[in-house]
């Protein structure tokens, strides 16, 4: 995930990237949704271990955000989608280790993360700017929440823990640019 991130940043696709989901919306909030939490989940589901704050990190750096404001913002964001990682990597470890039907495991991973999942969207922005920061983004915040929560509940828990995180990401980029 660092080489594809290094190869694009010095090809210069890593700006065009940047500037695509970045010119989506000129609202900050708006854009640490996009990036921090739905990018973000897409990139743990696939790369995982601390690849999707780095990354979306810095493109929220290109787009102004300060460094460390940009790195707090990501890992609040990346509460939903850690309890899956990359390609369900701590839920099959955890199913070798203890003995546990994996489809299982992920089904309970996936009833408790799902309620918390509904609530990161609303609580990103409220550390962002307080409730009225997320009064002005709130239907961006029900259905990026609603999006990811449903996907996440019924992928750990008809599909397997592998999926989970890059399809919730998916959902919720679709979601919200619609």
């Amino acid at each position: 995930a660092i080489t594809l991130y290094r190869l694009t940043l010095e090809s210069g696709q890593f700006e065009i990237i940047k500037d695509n989901i970045g010119g989506l919306t000129s609202d900050r909030r708006m854009q640490a949704i996009l990036i921090a939490f739905a990018l973000g989940a897409f990139i743990e589901g696939s790369a995982g271990f601390g690849t999707p704050v780095a990354v979306a990190a810095t493109m929220l750096v290109g787009l102004g955000f300060t460094r460390f404001y940009a790195a707090g913002i990501c890992l609040l964001a990346n509460t939903a989608p850690v309890a899956f990682g990359s390609i369900g990597i701590p839920i099959i470890a955890l199913a070798g280790l203890t003995g546990f039907p994996e489809m299982e495991l992920s089904g309970w991973v996936g009833a408790l993360c799902a309620p918390i999942s509904l609530f990161i969207p609303a609580y990103l922005i409220w550390v962002m700017g307080g409730f009225s920061a997320v009064r002005g983004v709130l239907p961006a915040v029900i259905i990026c929440g609603v999006a990811y929560a449903v996907t996440q509940f019924s992928v750990s828990n008809f599909i397997g823990p592998e999926l989970v995180d890059i399809t919730s990401g998916l959902a919720c980029m679709v979601a919200l640019v619609l």
